[in-house]
């Protein structure tokens, strides 16, 4: 009791002081934890803690867990100023390969050496065509050796100018050649080095230009000589595999693939121009038997109608728009005849095919119904010479006798002037030609 009194005397009293109570049964337990003392500890509390991480769980079986995505920075989203001159480096290297191909002006030199090969087998592949039988084309022969007597020169000149142009391009090339090894050292020339490529491409074409311009007009005639030789070779073999055969003196003048549109049917074949027939003859396939994956043909061959050229009354022509959209073109050809026979009939409508044109056919069959395809004979004068001849003959038939008297009443007829072409009878007004 006196250690009581003592401690209740001294300067701190601890008999006032509760104990914290541990919650239980009877005790109660404290009914709310104590509150630290200090402002920073009230502001911790009203923080709410993170929930704990959950305990495992096992995985369904299948299911995948996406990996985590990270957004690309924006070094890597956009290139580089680095691999932007890499790639511009690696563009110039392979334009400059490109261009250092075609400094030596190689396909030059083959160009002009097939064009000799050419010029010099022109007069052997005519002579086969007359050997043959082709009569027209009167200036093959002319033309093919005013090209043999020119190209020898044109060539020598193309060679120079070839030598001069090769050595100007080495020069240039060897300049950006040089440049292009300085660049892959310094990025910086790359500029330059694109500026150059682009002035030695301009160079070359310009080269090629000059050195063409040389040969280019002897070339086109070769063109034009092959061209017009392979279409006379098409028709002389057309002509050994007809159906029928040329009359005495008659001649080929041209063939094309056609279609005869009739009422009937549309039958598919060759229309040929001779010098004194128009002929349509049927060559086509067609199917006799068919089977599972495949079927029978037989070629059907026969002519079908001719015509003399002078019985051709009318031709017409049309152009009819056909394909997509109507960019195609049909040449249809109508060909009205002076009588009507059992296999001609009185018009036809030619659908005309293989790239022949209503224009060019229109012209030959005028010329073939003329007599003016005759000019054009191998052998012929030139037109101006037969013409002259043609006048000459006329001249020195003797003058015919102008009318005097009227064959109707014997009354005499007023004076005839040059120039006239009628005179009328003042009796009894017959009109007579002159």
């Amino acid at each position: 009791m006196t250690d009581k009194k003592n401690l209740s005397h001294s300067g701190r009293s601890f008999s006032s002081v509760k104990k914290p109570v541990s919650g239980g049964p009877k005790s109660g337990g404290a009914k709310n934890p104590p509150r630290p003392s200090g402002g920073d500890a009230n502001i911790q509390s009203r923080i709410p803690r993170p929930a704990p991480a959950p305990a495992s769980q096992p995985k369904p079986s299948g299911a995948k867990i996406p990996a985590p995505t990270t957004a690309p920075s924006p070094a890597t989203a956009m290139p580089t100023q680095v691999d932007a001159r890499v790639q511009q480096l690696a563009n110039a290297r392979t334009r400059w390969e490109k261009l250092a191909g075609l400094v030596a002006l190689s396909a030059l030199f083959t160009q002009l050496s097939s064009l000799t090969s050419k010029v010099d087998g022109l007069e052997h592949d005519i002579a086969q065509l007359r050997a043959r039988g082709y009569r027209f084309g009167r200036t093959l022969e002319e033309r093919a050796t005013n090209l043999k007597s020119r190209w020898p020169q044109q060539q020598m000149s193309a060679n120079h100018l070839l030598q001069e142009q090769r050595s100007v391009l080495q020069n240039a090339a060897n300049e950006v050649q040089r440049l292009l090894s300085q660049a892959e050292r310094n990025t910086g020339l790359l500029d330059t080095v694109d500026s150059r490529l682009w002035a030695l491409e301009n160079q070359i074409n310009e080269a090629q230009r000059n050195v063409q311009g040389v040969f280019s007009s002897s070339e086109q005639e070769i063109s034009k000589l092959q061209e017009e030789m392979r279409e006379v070779r098409a028709l002389l073999d057309a002509l050994d595999n007809a159906s029928f055969d040329l009359l005495p003196d008659e001649h080929g003048v041209a063939v094309c693939k056609a279609q005869w549109i009739s009422d009937n049917q549309q039958p598919e074949g060759l229309l040929f121009l001779t010098d004194g027939r128009l002929i349509f003859e049927q060559r086509e396939e067609r199917v006799v038997k068919k089977k599972l994956f495949s079927s029978e043909k037989e070629l059907v061959q026969q002519k079908l109608w001719d015509t003399p050229v002078g019985a051709i009354a009318e031709l017409q022509m049309e152009d009819k728009k056909s394909g997509l959209l109507g960019l195609g073109r049909q040449e249809l050809l109508t060909l009205r005849f002076v009588e009507r026979t059992r296999e001609l009939p009185s018009d036809a409508t030619l659908h005309l095919k293989g790239g022949a044109t209503n224009e060019a056919w229109l012209a030959l069959i005028r010329q073939a119904k003329s007599g003016q395809i005759a000019a054009d004979l191998f052998g012929a004068p030139p037109p101006q010479q037969l013409l002259a001849a043609q006048t000459e003959a006329e001249a020195a038939k003797p003058a015919a006798e102008l009318p005097t008297r009227c064959p109707a009443c014997n009354a005499t007829l007023p004076p005839i002037y040059k120039g006239m072409k009628q005179v009328e009878c003042q009796y009894c007004g017959l009109m007579i030609n002159i």
